[in-house]
């Protein structure tokens, strides 16, 4: 990568909010709270499939202490909501479809009171048959979830000749895999706070990722006007797309609309497990095919999700999983049949990867079955099939973006990791296998074929200091140092003279959703069209001051200088001078994404951009009991430039931990629609004793269109991690797993169904 010499993009400048949220004063939306305001909490169903008959609400309504109790016969605009299926109630009405369904809500003026009085509501439901199975969902006769039945999407896209490469092929290799469902586990769980501001305007202040699509659905489902709502996202405890759904924020709304006072609403922990959004839970069966020579043919796929009850963003994760099936890969001939099946088990979203990991875990899979049937070394197989820029992805799409797999892979090849996994390491028992394994990802970035655009606002403050606004929300990624990088990068100015301001509607243009890996290149590129319309206003008002030409002026770090005469002028002076005219200066920047028309049978496939990543898992498995241990993970991550090295290996540590967490220890265990899983007591994350020696080595080159050369990294650091462990645990034991996670109880019925294969791996020194 190219490195041209820049004063504050690239550096590994400390995050401005490290101190607050280390020291725990940082004011999360959970934290704040107002005089006088009231608390509320959610009725929610018990059962996973039910029609309601009769919600008796009397005996709460007359506790003296509550000030509400909302159903929907209260929800004043529409009962309904979803970013591309408007399935979802706000407060249920005809019938609850999973267990967390909204009944109704509670508004008192203590948290006790609210307890009291969700209890005393009396909720007559008539049990329907539940279906928990998306393949018994999908059969002819199955308990139907919504009116118009089960399948929430289905699609099927291909392209080439799939039969004849079948054919022609020299190995063909078919199997199904599966992957289970996970819970977001942020720290924080949903939580806000509503209230009226001093223009009658109703406020929320509240955990999001995306404050301007918040207000539109506030507006829809309430019949209120733009204006007369204002959302604002402070820094949020944890995200990674769980927090892409609005159940808390119109809760909120509709309380402060009902009361007319400050509201509170904080989701329990449990409460958040069972009604929060959790990862599609997947069976993916794959057909993959090669020619002798290790030039992939063809792919065969069938997609199953389970979409859960209500249609969230799956149908748009669908398509990203589709787009990934194929993995980094030149794939000529395709055939990709997906589905998203409506069940009783909760709410399926976005979540970090969107549809990628599951379909990734599939195909790395394949290719290492492939590579070992040809006799191929496995990273040498993916290098002779790994795309460069400039080729055609699987759906006929020109990639002319940044590709950086191809480095990727070469430097994982040259890894002393794997050079070294043959060799036998030093303290491991007798019943102790090491093993390391391999995985490549791709993963688009931006929102592909759908309409993509985002706004950045520049004022020159009174100070001479210069303040960014942008709706993206910080949800721990530290996209803020990103963009106050960025903004003096562009304006020329003293990092310490940039400050920036997120999350709100009132003072902040639209910076669109808070997703898709793309918050820099989105607000990046609009800060930096912003930065140039405020120079061009500093030089203006420097050529007054000064009687310079405009032409001779350039931006320095505390003002303008005359490159003629050398005088300059402050900014302080300059905003002064507006101050005295009863002007202020300010730009706003806007930048719309380069799309494509998506193909037949999409919504926003395919990507013109893409992230990359390889990644390389060490790991050690107990043959007695199936444990596994992850000792080191390399995580090689196609970002483009890097605008701040902390920032980026903290995200790609972050994400790798996660992906760490998909693959051998999270499990949303639902049973007959039930959550069993709860609580941080039975859904089990990874701790600081899980987390293994983490080597991050950014690849790839500068992104012509990025701000700076930057472009995503948010997800790609999760897609590759459960692949590489799943391929390690068969290298160190010389059992596959097909189902992750990879829990002890399933390895180690995999090993003891391979009794064999273990004494192989032990032929080949394996230890």
């Amino acid at each position: 990568m190219s490195k041209p010499e820049f004063r504050w993009v690239g550096k590994p400048i400390p995050r401005k909010d490290a101190y607050a949220k280390a020291s725990g004063s940082i004011a999360y939306p959970s934290d704040i709270s107002m005089p006088g305001m009231l608390f509320s909490g959610v009725l929610r169903s018990p059962l996973p499939h039910a029609r309601i008959k009769r919600i008796d609400a009397s005996t709460a309504r007359a506790l003296p202490r509550v000030a509400a109790v909302l159903t929907h016969e209260d929800v004043p605009g529409k009962n309904r909501y979803g970013a591309f299926i408007r399935d979802r109630p706000v407060l249920c009405d005809d019938k609850v479809r999973c267990v967390g369904d909204p009944v109704a809500l509670v508004v008192a003026t203590t948290a006790e009171e609210v307890e009291n009085a969700l209890r005393l509501i009396q909720v007559e439901y008539e049990k329907l048959p539940a279906v928990t199975d998306p393949v018994e969902a999908l059969k002819p006769g199955s308990p139907k979830v919504h009116e118009g039945g089960n399948v929430c999407r289905e699609t099927r896209i291909s392209f080439g000749d799939v039969e004849e490469a079948f054919r022609r092929a020299a190995v063909i290799v078919e199997n199904t895999y599966r992957t289970g469902s996970q819970v977001h586990a942020y720290l924080e769980p949903e939580a806000g706070l509503g209230y009226y501001d001093d223009a009658k305007r109703l406020t929320l202040i509240v955990g999001g990722q995306s404050p301007y699509k918040d207000k539109a659905e506030i507006c829809e489902t309430l019949g209120l006007k733009e204006d007369e709502v204002v959302v604002i996202t402070p820094p949020v405890g944890g995200a990674f797309g769980g927090k892409d759904d609005v159940p808390v924020q119109l809760h909120l709304a509709l309380a402060v609309l009902k009361t007319g006072k400050p509201v509170k609403l904080v989701w329990g922990r449990g409460e958040s497990c069972i009604a929060g959004l959790k990862r599609h839970p997947a069976t993916v069966k794959m057909k993959t095919a090669a020619a002798a020579d290790g030039t992939l043919l063809a792919n065969r796929v069938e997609i199953l999700f389970d979409k859960g009850a209500y249609a969230g963003l799956g149908p748009a994760v669908l398509d990203v999983a589709i787009e990934n099936c194929n993995g980094p890969y030149r794939m000529p001939n395709v055939d990709i049949q997906a589905t998203l099946a409506y069940t009783n088990n909760g709410v399926m979203s976005a979540f970090r990867g969107f549809g990628s990991p599951q379909v990734m875990f599939a195909m790395e899979s394949q290719m290492n079955i492939l590579a070992e049937k040809l006799g191929l070394d496995r990273i040498e197989f993916r290098l002779r099939n790994a795309l460069r820029k400039g080729d055609e992805g699987a759906f006929r799409n020109r990639i002319n973006s940044g590709v950086g797999i191809q480095e990727a892979l070469e430097r994982a090849r040259n890894h002393e990791l794997w050079r070294g996994r043959v060799s036998p390491g030093p303290g491991l028992g007798q019943w102790t296998k090491r093993g390391v394994g391999v995985a490549a990802a791709i993963k688009g970035f931006t929102l592909g074929a759908l309409p993509d655009k985002g706004a950045a606002k520049i004022r020159l403050l009174d100070s001479g200091r210069f303040e960014v606004n942008v709706s993206t929300t910080e949800i721990g990624q530290g996209m803020t140092i990103a963009f106050a990088q960025i903004a003096a990068e562009a304006l020329r100015c003293d990092l310490d003279d940039v400050t920036v301001a997120c999350g709100d509607t009132l003072n902040a243009p639209d910076t669109s959703v808070t997703s898709a890996s793309r918050s820099t290149y989105l607000g990046g590129n609009a800060i930096i069209k912003a930065a140039k319309e405020m120079q061009t206003l500093l030089a203006r008002s420097a050529a007054e001051l000064l009687g310079e030409p405009e032409r001779t002026l350039q931006a320095g770090p505390s003002g303008i200088v005359s490159t003629r005469t050398d005088r300059s002028v402050t900014y302080s002076a300059i905003a002064e001078r507006a101050k005295s005219r009863n002007l202020s200066i300010e730009t706003i920047g806007t930048f719309d994404v380069p799309r494509v028309e998506p193909i037949a049978g999409s919504l926003e496939i395919p990507h013109l951009f893409y992230m990359f990543a390889c990644a390389l898992a060490e790991v050690e498995v107990d043959i007695l009991t199936g444990v596994v241990k992850v000792t080191r993970l390399v995580v090689l991550p196609d970002g483009g430039r890097v605008i701040n090295p902390q920032t980026f290996e903290g995200q790609v540590e972050g994400a790798a931990i996660q992906g760490l967490g998909y693959a051998i220890i999270e499990e949303a265990k639902i049973e007959d629609g039930f959550l069993k899983t709860p609580n941080f007591a039975t859904y089990l994350i990874p701790t600081i004793k899980d987390a293994p020696e983490i080597e991050v080595i950014p690849v790839g080159e500068a992104e012509e269109t990025g701000p700076f050369g930057a472009k995503g990294v948010g997800e790609i650091g999760l897609v590759p991690i459960a692949p590489a462990i799943t391929n390690a645990i068969y290298d160190a034991t010389g059992v596959r797993l097909f189902e992750i996670p990879a829990t002890p109880e399933r390895v180690y019925q995999a090993l003891k169904k391979g009794g064999a294969a273990i004494n192989l791996a032990r032929a080949r020194g394996r230890t």
